[in-house]
């Protein structure tokens, strides 16, 4: 077999593993269970097809690809993007991605990229039936273990973990809300909903009887699961798609349905596809998903809607029953759209939103019940593009969505194979599905990965070119064919070695984060940044855990720690400034240090005084500035401070009691009599509680 064809061997494999692997994968050993170890594998994945695409050129000294029609747009969007990057407030995020959810950075979209003219220009229609085939496949396991989350006596014990299957690795909240390898239930809900309409497709497409049987029943499955996962978001892109999927067959086949109208029968579209012999199996699956619903119910009947909640301000939000999720996003919104008024051109930067929306937060979302949540997402994929990379990107990206859109309503109208047609409106089906719940939420990387991959999966089913061959003249000269690929393999096997320490330096940063011993901490986190030097969130976790030890040293060692640590975390917050959890780490760090040595309390003022600059409306980050204002003995800033804390949430129960004990300490009997008339507005029987009073010098 010539080394150009065990090149596509390579990247044919290598796809089958992508889309089987890639929503299972999770491994409990690393800082983030399911996106950091999906990624990686995305990574992978990319690395190994591209070397076995430029290895298959260099072999053949023609350059290999096939020219689709989003070549423009796709390009497009990853200008944008690689614009915004130039100008982010943190280039390092927008390069790999925001810590803890890494899909979305500039490089997870190279990625993205490559594996998607790599499908096009190596595929044909029965290889990408077969990938399909294998997607079904890796979604029956999800589903099922979906429905093995679900809170029965068999599987679940009383602390609501699971027997067996996965105990101690995570807690769900009360609802019990299936997540399976996803992660989390709205992104379990977004993938089985861009599965289901390619089930669809397969139910009409094959022929045998038992095959139709095994993907009738995969569909009731695959709704069981989906219903599990109770997620609005991901119900409005289920009901979507299936609009979509029955308007879509509407317009495919107007001609066939227009002749039912006139002549009373369907004129003959292919025998595999006559009524009468998929009709029963279609029956059969919405009879059994109102079986589902029927004993199940729905996201919106099971976790309802609270509209109250939505529309009213503060104080309701915090008797609601549970986090209204509705008002919350209202917010986090409209502090979006403040970064993108601040940066209306390019954004704040790919995936900066953790730290620019700190810096545009709304006051109101501290009452909320997830004041002092970070949110490093808009939760609303829209939204996120036009704070994170402004116009240019948000534009590029709708222009993409629009023009895919465009194409497969122009086939469609266009004559065509039936099964083309039915292939082609289940697609377009699972891609507005994904669209409308990423107007709650946002993507992750299995569904990244289809959506990258679907507008590829309709030119390799309904164009079927030859692949161009760019001719390379220079590779007709051996030892410039030879020297190319050494070039290409040690590339790829370069790449290989990159992602493989990404994944190993998170390991230790684990290890190092999670161990209850600091040399022990010391010693992996130093691995760690040995292996990615180039990642602050590293050097700032070892600088801290450097000044554990540092406090506990004595003399010259004590000294060398002092300044070793030092040198970590100016590093980290110079490379990413920011950044406010560096800097929150840096503050406990030199915290830490100035409860042993007090002439650092100045600096522990400094570094409070930078983490409030970078998240003014944050009240808990305001409280704490507060008290490094007490810890460094400057009542009378803290007593503002506290001011400011109270005024942001004014039921913050603790600020309130710090303020009152700042004020006796200043014996500013003023300040306490304001603060107390005030105080009674919102906490009425403890302003009347005798004892609470006299411990804060209040009577």
């Amino acid at each position: 077999m010539k080394l150009s064809r065990v090149s596509e061997t390579i990247i044919e494999y290598t796809f089958y593993i992508l889309i089987f692997l890639v929503p299972l994968i999770w491994l409990p050993v690393t800082s983030e269970l399911f996106e950091f170890n999906k990624m990686i594998l995305v990574y992978f994945g990319a690395s190994i097809i591209l070397t076995a695409w430029l290895y298959k050129s260099v072999s053949e000294g023609k350059f290999v690809y096939k020219r689709t029609p989003l070549d423009i747009p796709l390009l497009l969007f990853f200008a944008a993007n690689i614009i915004s990057t130039i100008f982010s407030i943190d280039r390092h995020v927008s390069i790999f991605g925001y810590y803890s959810r890494f899909n979305g950075g500039l490089l997870s979209t190279v990625a993205y990229l490559i594996l998607y003219w790599a499908l096009v220009a190596f595929f044909d229609r029965e290889k990408l039936f077969r990938l399909l085939k294998i997607l079904l496949l890796s979604s029956t396991i999800v589903a099922i273990y979906a429905i093995l989350q679900h809170p029965t006596p068999f599987f679940r014990s009383p602390d609501g973990s699971f027997r067996g299957i996965d105990a101690g690795y995570w807690q769900q909240n009360a609802e019990r809300r299936a997540f399976s390898t996803l992660g989390h239930s709205n992104w379990l809900a977004a993938f089985l909903a861009m599965a289901i309409p390619i089930g669809f497709f397969f139910l009409i497409a094959l022929k045998r009887f038992w095959e139709r049987a095994l993907i009738t029943i995969l569909l009731i499955t695959y709704f069981l699961a989906f219903t599990f996962a109770y997620s609005r978001g991901g119900t409005a892109g289920l009901v979507s798609m299936l609009l979509v999927l029955i308007v879509g067959i509407v317009i495919a086949f107007r001609e066939e349905l227009l002749s039912l109208v006139k002549a009373g029968k369907i004129r003959k579209i292919s025998g595999s596809l006559q009524p009468p012999k998929i009709g029963f199996f279609i029956t059969f699956v919405v009879v059994g998903w109102l079986a589902v619903l029927y004993f199940f119910g729905n996201a919106f009947i099971s976790r309802g809607v609270n509209l109250a909640a939505i529309k009213a301000e503060g104080e309701t939000q915090l008797a609601a029953a549970g986090p209204e999720t509705g008002k919350i996003r209202l917010i986090v919104w409209a502090g979006a759209l403040e970064i993108f008024k601040n940066s209306p051109l390019v954004g704040s930067g790919v995936e900066t939103f953790a730290f620019s929306y700190y810096q545009h937060r709304p006051a109101e979302h501290n009452l909320t019940s997830e004041w002092d949540f970070l949110y490093n997402k808009a939760h609303n994929e829209f939204v996120n593009y036009l704070a994170t990379t402004g116009s240019l990107g948000f534009f590029t990206y709708i222009l993409l969505i629009i023009t895919f859109g465009i194409l497969l309503l122009i086939y469609l109208v266009r004559k065509g194979s039936t099964w083309e047609k039915i292939f082609v409106v289940s697609i377009g089906a699972a891609y507005a599905g994904y669209h409308v719940q990423n107007l709650f939420s946002f993507s992750v990387v299995p569904i990244a990965l289809l959506f990258y991959l679907t507008p590829a999966f309709f030119f390799v089913s309904t164009q079927d070119p030859p692949a161009a061959k760019l001719p390379l003249a220079f590779l007709k000269r051996k030892i410039f064919s030879t020297t190319a690929k050494v070039v290409v393999v040690l590339t790829g096997l370069l790449l290989v070695f990159a992602v493989g320490s990404m994944w190993l330096a998170d390991f230790y940063y684990s290890q190092g984060t999670s161990s209850g011993n600091y040399s022990e901490s010391y010693q992996n986190l130093k691995v760690a940044t040995s292996l990615r030097p180039d990642e602050p969130l590293y050097k700032a976790n070892l600088g801290l855990t450097t000044m554990f030890l540092a406090t506990s040293a004595r003399g010259k060692e004590r000294q060398e720690k002092i300044a070793e640590s030092f040198s970590l975390l100016n590093q980290a917050t110079s490379s990413s400034p920011a950044n406010v959890s560096l800097w929150r780490l840096r503050l406990q760090a030199v915290y830490e240090l100035a409860t042993k040595q007090p002439e650092y309390k100045s600096q522990v003022v400094e570094s409070a005084k930078i983490v409030g600059e970078l998240a003014p409306t944050e009240a808990a980050i305001q409280y704490d500035v507060a008290s490094m204002y007490i810890f460094a003995d400057q009542y009378k800033k803290a007593q503002r401070q506290l001011e400011k804390v109270v005024d942001l949430r004014f039921n913050y129960l603790d600020a309130w009691r710090l303020l009152f004990q700042v004020d006796s300490l200043l014996k500013d009997e003023e300040a306490q009599k304001k603060h107390l008339e005030e105080f009674k507005k919102y906490f009425p029987s403890e302003a009347e509680d005798e004892e609470f009073l006299r411990e804060y010098d209040l009577i």
